[in-house]
């Protein structure tokens, strides 16, 4: 009877160990804002201090750091490791330093193999590894996903909020979209992980959405997109803090989040914030 207990004992210990997020699997995030692309300078840096305060010090948040492309370079070749789930934090442009300009480089750059390290890219403004001034144009989202047709048009799309981004990006209103992701163009292993807005209001049967994550199943590569729009006074700061707090974090295994602890911004904080 003792050894039937041990057992149980040993087994009741793994099962918790494998579901308990790993304490020292926490989310370093880089926030990019030395160049930008349909937002202004200051309005970027603006968005990126108010998510800076939203997720600096919480639980799963690791280093979070705010500096130029020469520090991005460095930053990123360290932190490409296998499955670490670092987040990259774009608005509008990725610097040539890590995705050389004109797609010179369309395989092995930096930036692709921090991607398919399992690490992540998020972007907010213009399209997604479009570069300032045309300097990658459609070639840098296609050779960082792999997906050689894929676009990101439709100036304009309505949005509407998903239960999913009810739940966890309270922030988040019914919008209209400048470059949405094609989720009927994903091809190579990457699918539509989860959308918090889509043109239909639903996840399923959708073919745009913006904001959401998308995820490479091979790689645990991902990218998360957040109002991909021109010039537009949007709470992008807040929203993105509300994926990564409210769900990233806990779906790449840094920190489980206690529903009773998910951010519920009121529009009054937004403002106070800003």
């Amino acid at each position: 009877m003792r050894i039937v207990i041990c057992a149980i004992c040993v087994l009741c210990t793994i099962a918790i160990m494998l579901c308990t997020p790993n304490a020292d699997a926490q989310v370093d995030v880089f926030v990019y804002t030395e160049t930008t692309q349909w937002i202004g300078q200051a309005a970027a840096q603006a968005e990126a201090d108010i998510l800076i305060d939203m997720i600096t010090g919480k639980n799963g948040i690791g280093e979070v750091v705010n500096e130029g492309a020469g520090a991005l370079e460095e930053w990123t070749k360290n932190h490409t490791k296998k499955k670490e789930n670092h987040i990259i934090v774009l608005f509008g442009d990725i610097p040539p330093v890590i995705y050389p300009q004109g797609n010179a480089k369309p395989e092995g750059s930096i930036a692709e193999e921090y991607l398919d390290a399992g690490n992540t890219f998020a972007n907010t403004a213009d399209y997604f590894f479009w570069g300032l001034q045309n300097r990658n144009a459609e070639g840098g989202l296609q050779n960082m996903m792999d997906i050689p047709g894929i676009l990101q048009w439709d100036d304009d799309t309505p949005m509407k909020v998903t239960p999913e981004g009810k739940e966890l990006t309270p922030t988040l209103k019914d919008y209209a979209v400048d470059r949405p992701f094609h989720v009927d163009q994903l091809a190579n292993d990457w699918e539509l992980e989860i959308a918090f807005a889509t043109n239909t209001g639903e996840a399923e049967g959708s073919t745009r959405c913006d904001p959401c994550i998308l995820r490479n199943t091979k790689t645990e590569a991902r990218l998360i997109q957040a109002y991909q729009t021109a010039n537009q006074d949007d709470p992008k700061g807040e929203v993105l803090a509300e994926i990564i707090l409210n769900y990233y974090i806990e779906a790449v295994g840094a920190q489980a989040v206690d529903p009773a602890n998910k951010l519920p911004t009121l529009w009054g904080d937004i403002k106070s914030r800003r």
